[in-house]
């Protein structure tokens, strides 16, 4: 017997469901609708409708992708007729809340957010507690999980591979002359809206760590921030340094990882490993040398945005319970991200 498609809308069909599937430079697929286009996609995934507020993206969307679509209004969301498997909610930041409380009240039952999942942890602990009542399974894509690379240098570190973990500086740079929602009227800067990445994969390593320092920059009162600066300790005594700025000519994610025996650097721009090796340059010292694990996924094979809907795959057919990246764990990583706020004031 063919097994069933998961029926699927998209509610969103901006930059991160569909626009930057025509970045030449990205690997693809690196949207939503590029995964459920591709050849995976379509053998899983049948897409029902896609929606927008406005008319002229759900024109644009309809021609690149010749799928169906509705534009509807901020405040109302008409659900098609039969049963939906799957909402995938890639609406700006401050409506995702508002769009699956109407999601999980239609009845679907699985739920894909974009980060954040809400714009505050009170907020988020409303969507636990209506997907609990509702029996509702919620992923939220913070895609680097997924990706195999960041799951190799996990599972590497705690297996001892690569050393004691002792200290992370984790840094999300990106340019204010190009700021996008993350300065909109809405609320929420660049810690919330691009730090949420950073902290995420900090509480993926490490935990939920303990906020010791943080500054808030702001070019005046009112205004979101321009720059977040935070040191965390976790228990096990690894000290955190997280740094999201704007006002850089240049977009740069990194988390520099240093154990007692190595250095592992994870970027945007590719992963570097360096390892603890007698000094060639001071005698009787040790010195970090760079080399390349055995097992360290090849570049054509990592892709983090497929990896997720893999996952959601699995849930709804019956083939696994796991979910990562809880509702619970993106309630705490915004608790840490309220705790910056609250301490800077």
């Amino acid at each position: 017997m063919k097994p069933t498609k998961i029926r699927t809308i998209l509610i969103g069909l901006g930059r991160i469901a569909s626009r930057l599937e025509e970045d030449p430079y990205r690997k693809k697929p690196c949207t939503h609708m590029g995964v459920l286009s591709s050849p995976f996609g379509k053998k899983y995934f049948d897409f029902l409708c896609g929606y927008d507020t406005k008319s002229e993206v759900c024109q644009t969307f309809q021609k690149r992708w010749k799928k169906q679509t509705e534009t509807i209004s901020e405040d109302f969301l008409p659900l098609p007729d039969g049963q939906i498997d799957l909402a995938i909610i890639a609406t700006p930041s401050h409506s995702h809340e508002k769009i699956a409380k109407q999601c999980m009240l239609g009845g679907i039952k699985h739920l894909l957010i974009e980060k954040p999942v809400a714009m505050s942890s009170m907020g988020a602990k409303q969507l636990q507690f209506l997907a609990k009542r509702n029996g509702v399974k919620i992923w939220i894509n913070h895609e680097r999980r997924y990706h195999p690379s960041y799951r190799f240098v996990k599972k590497e570190l705690e297996n001892g591979n690569f050393g004691k973990l002792k200290s992370i500086r984790a840094s999300v740079f990106t340019s204010a002359r190009n700021p996008g929602i993350a300065f909109s009227k809405y609320g929420g800067g660049p810690l919330l809206h691009d730090g949420t990445h950073a902290m995420d994969l900090i509480h993926w390593l490490v935990g939920k760590p303990k906020l010791v320092y943080s500054k808030i920059e702001r070019p005046k009162k009112g205004f979101v921030e321009t720059r977040a600066f935070a040191c965390f300790q976790t228990n096990s005594e690894v000290e955190i340094v997280l740094d999201v700025s704007g006002g850089r000519d240049y977009f740069q994610f990194e988390l520099d990882l240093h154990t007692d025996t190595h250095r592992i650097i994870c970027s945007n721009d590719g992963f570097q490993f360096l390892q603890s090796v007698p000094s060639k340059l001071y005698k009787g010292f040790q010195s970090l040398q760079s080399f390349v694990p055995k097992q360290f996924p090849k570049p054509e094979t990592a892709n983090a945005f497929v990896g997720i809907y893999h996952e959601i795959k699995e849930v709804i057919s019956g083939e696994s319970n796991h979910v990562e990246g809880t509702l619970a764990e993106n309630i705490n990583i915004l608790e840490s991200i309220e705790s910056i706020y609250r301490s800077s004031k």
